[in-house]
């Protein structure tokens, strides 16, 4: 019992300090204040990691390199070096092709065609997203693009599939988690090559962060109700 309290109380940390920091680092976006970026970013997913490696009883190795990806992708975003900010261009792409395959690691039973119906209207999302932004990307961008919007679109088909095939509580988190998902990568196209507007960058944090928590709920309870 004691042993069982002590993890809930290491739990409960990490998960407050989660918040908090995702509170300084979104408050940070929102000042332009790039200490506060610069201190919070490289925690949280770490903390991401900790939380799910811990409460895991079934540690999958290809959620893990999602986030180790996606966290090297946000270290690197803090530079102001173009080459570098490329390279975290590369790895958060690929972040995303692992969190699709740890999608369909925990769906791989799953249909094909609610799989397709799943992903119209995330596919409507990003062509219009791609619609106004294309005069803006150019060379090596645009393969980028175009394919971080059909990951993102399958991720979604998997998820509106699965809502409408099962509605239970994992459904549920994975289909609020790729909204925010989308959301995240549409606001953030926006403000690059489209319209920057100062609040797009704090609101796409919103999203990020909310987004990962709540796949990492996603992927626990798959986990538990294999068990």
């Amino acid at each position: 019992m004691k042993q069982l309290l002590h993890k809930k109380d290491i739990l409960e940390i990490v998960t407050y300090s989660f918040f908090i920091l995702s509170t300084i680092e979104i408050t940070g976006e929102f000042l332009y204040n790039d200490f506060l970026i610069s201190l919070t970013k490289p925690l949280l997913l770490p903390l991401l990691l900790f939380l799910y490696w811990y409460n895991s009883d079934q540690v999958s190795k290809v959620y893990i390199i999602a986030l180790v990806l996606n966290w090297c992708a946000n270290v690197l975003f803090l530079s102001v070096v173009s080459n570098l900010i490329f390279i975290a261009t590369i790895l958060f792409m690929l972040s995303r092709f692992f969190i699709l395959l740890t999608v369909y690691e925990k769906l791989k039973e799953l249909n094909l065609i609610p799989i397709i119906i799943g992903s119209i209207p995330f596919l409507f999302l990003f062509t219009y997203l791609i619609y106004l932004i294309y005069d803006e990307i150019f060379g090596s961008t645009v393969p980028i693009v175009f394919l971080q919007c059909l990951i993102m679109s399958i991720i979604g088909g998997f998820s509106l599939g699965n809502y409408m095939m099962k509605n239970d509580e994992a459904s549920k988190y994975l289909l609020v988690c790729s909204l925010c998902f989308a959301l995240n990568i549409f606001a953030l196209g926006v403000k690059y090559y489209y319209l920057d507007l100062g609040f797009l960058k704090p609101v796409s944090m919103i999203f990020f962060l909310s987004g990962h928590f709540i796949f990492l709920r996603f992927v626990v309870i798959s986990e538990r109700e294999k068990l």
